[in-house]
């Protein structure tokens, strides 16, 4: 019987890599996540320097008579923002594959619902000072929360590089699939601490307003066969040198 129906493992697929590609592919989703995150950084921060320089209004007792009217400088200042929310956060390439929500949604969900709503089509918005400061810091904070989360993914790659690498270790201590004689109990027990090191990690993280709730590995891994890539590649080698499947 030749090893790899000893390990049942899917037809033509080495241990090394059925094991490991729970990793690989978290790395992929990784390096999406990365690229979407800045590009929505960078056009937040586009944004927000074109928002700087849209005029604010004046009331109109205080509007000299050479101006233009209040109400038409509110139609302006309003549609100039949207224009621009627009043309910059809406604008990323994968804003309707990820998103897909209309303007006032997306401000409401990104920003606040109190800008959203001042940003309809059907409101008269009065572009103050004050709603300038606040719009502001709604944009600062969206880009802030960006910065976190990429902090959170750097933490979550550094942890599955280390996993790999112990993972890699201990793959390469066995012969064909077979545990060495000796190494049968520390073979396991390092196992159960890649597993333990790996669920420690968890504990630790910053809770994100970009997971919506869900813990960083939902949001990550929603669309793959699994949620834990590192406790999966665990279950797979484990399985696979007790001559157990596992898909």
């Amino acid at each position: 019987m030749s090893d790899t129906e000893q390990m049942s493992i899917p037809p033509g697929e080495s241990l090394r890599h059925h094991v490991l590609s729970p990793l690989e592919t978290a790395d992929s989703v990784l390096d999406r996540e990365y690229e979407e995150l800045d590009a929505e950084r960078r056009a937040f921060e586009q944004f927000r320097g074109r928002v700087a320089a849209v005029e604010t209004v004046v009331t109109a007792s205080a509007a000299p008579a050479t101006r233009a009217p209040l109400s038409e400088k509110r139609s302006r200042a309003a549609e100039r923002i949207r224009s621009t929310y627009r043309e910059t956060v809406m604008n990323v390439d994968h804003y309707d594959e990820v998103y897909g929500e209309s303007l006032v949604e997306n401000i409401a969900a990104e920003l606040s619902r109190d800008i959203a709503a001042g940003l309809r089509r059907d409101v008269h918005l009065q572009f103050t000072p004050f709603f300038k400061r606040t719009l502001l810091t709604t944009v600062a904070s969206a880009i802030d929360q960006r910065e976190t989360f990429r902090d959170i993914l750097d933490g979550e790659r550094d942890s599955l590089t280390r996993s790999e690498d112990k993972l890699l270790a201990r793959l390469d201590e066995l012969e064909g699939v077979r545990v060495p004689a000796g190494l049968g109990v520390d073979f396991t027990d390092a196992l159960d601490e890649i597993a333990y090191d790996r669920q420690a990690t968890f504990a630790g993280r910053t809770a994100s307003p970009r997971t919506d709730g869900h813990d960083l590995c939902g949001y990550l891994y929603a669309n793959c066969d699994w949620t834990y890539p590192v406790l999966t590649a665990v279950t797979r080698l484990r399985g696979a040198v007790n001559g157990v499947v596992t898909q």
